[in-house]
Protein backbone atom coordinates (compact mmCIF):
# COMPACT_ATOMS: atom_id res chain seq x y z
CA UNK A 1 0.00 0.00 0.00
CA UNK A 2 1.62 3.44 -0.96
CA UNK A 3 0.97 6.22 1.97
CA UNK A 4 -0.82 9.10 0.83
CA UNK A 5 -0.63 11.85 3.62
CA UNK A 6 -2.22 14.44 1.50
CA UNK A 7 -5.30 12.23 0.54
CA UNK A 8 -5.04 11.75 4.34
CA UNK A 9 -5.41 15.40 5.22
CA UNK A 10 -8.33 15.95 2.63
CA UNK A 11 -10.65 13.01 3.89
CA UNK A 12 -10.11 14.90 7.40
CA UNK A 13 -10.82 17.87 6.47
CA UNK A 14 -14.06 16.85 4.86
CA UNK A 15 -15.27 14.97 7.42
CA UNK A 16 -14.41 17.46 9.93
CA UNK A 17 -16.46 20.00 7.84
CA UNK A 18 -19.49 17.47 8.12
CA UNK A 19 -18.48 17.17 12.24
CA UNK A 20 -17.36 13.72 12.02
CA UNK A 21 -13.63 12.65 12.96
CA UNK A 22 -11.60 9.23 12.29
CA UNK A 23 -12.20 8.15 16.07
CA UNK A 24 -15.80 8.90 16.01
CA UNK A 25 -15.56 6.95 13.00
CA UNK A 26 -14.07 4.00 14.67
CA UNK A 27 -16.63 3.52 17.56
CA UNK A 28 -19.16 3.34 15.08
CA UNK A 29 -17.56 0.52 13.41
CA UNK A 30 -15.85 -0.81 16.16
CA UNK A 31 -12.35 -0.87 15.22
CA UNK A 32 -9.38 1.10 16.49
CA UNK A 33 -8.81 4.30 15.80
CA UNK A 34 -5.23 3.45 14.53
CA UNK A 35 -6.90 0.82 11.53
CA UNK A 36 -9.15 4.12 10.87
CA UNK A 37 -6.34 6.31 10.02
CA UNK A 38 -4.15 3.97 8.61
CA UNK A 39 -7.22 3.02 6.01
CA UNK A 40 -7.30 6.76 5.45
CA UNK A 41 -3.32 7.53 5.11
CA UNK A 42 -3.17 4.07 2.54
CA UNK A 43 -1.28 2.26 4.63
CA UNK A 44 -4.17 -0.77 4.85
CA UNK A 45 -7.06 -1.85 3.50
CA UNK A 46 -10.33 -2.60 5.36
CA UNK A 47 -13.79 -2.56 2.96
CA UNK A 48 -15.62 -2.10 6.41
CA UNK A 49 -13.57 1.21 7.51
CA UNK A 50 -13.51 2.68 3.86
CA UNK A 51 -17.08 1.98 3.46
CA UNK A 52 -17.95 4.22 6.85
CA UNK A 53 -15.84 6.88 5.87
CA UNK A 54 -17.11 7.09 2.41
CA UNK A 55 -20.56 6.79 3.57
CA UNK A 56 -19.88 9.87 5.79
CA UNK A 57 -18.77 11.80 3.05
CA UNK A 58 -21.41 10.46 0.64
CA UNK A 59 -19.44 9.38 -1.54
CA UNK A 60 -18.81 6.24 -3.47
CA UNK A 61 -15.50 4.29 -1.76
CA UNK A 62 -14.42 3.58 -5.36
CA UNK A 63 -14.35 7.64 -6.17
CA UNK A 64 -12.20 8.37 -2.91
CA UNK A 65 -9.39 5.18 -3.21
CA UNK A 66 -9.70 4.40 -7.22
CA UNK A 67 -6.86 2.11 -6.96
CA UNK A 68 -8.39 -0.31 -4.66
CA UNK A 69 -11.03 -1.36 -6.48
CA UNK A 70 -9.93 -3.65 -9.70
CA UNK A 71 -12.27 -3.30 -12.72
CA UNK A 72 -14.30 -6.06 -12.88
CA UNK A 73 -12.71 -7.94 -16.48
CA UNK A 74 -14.68 -9.44 -19.15
CA UNK A 75 -14.18 -12.55 -20.54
Amino acid sequence: MKLDIGLHKQLRAELRARGVSLNQIAVEIDRSPALVTAVCQGRCKSHLAQSAIARHLERPPEEIWPDRYGKEETA
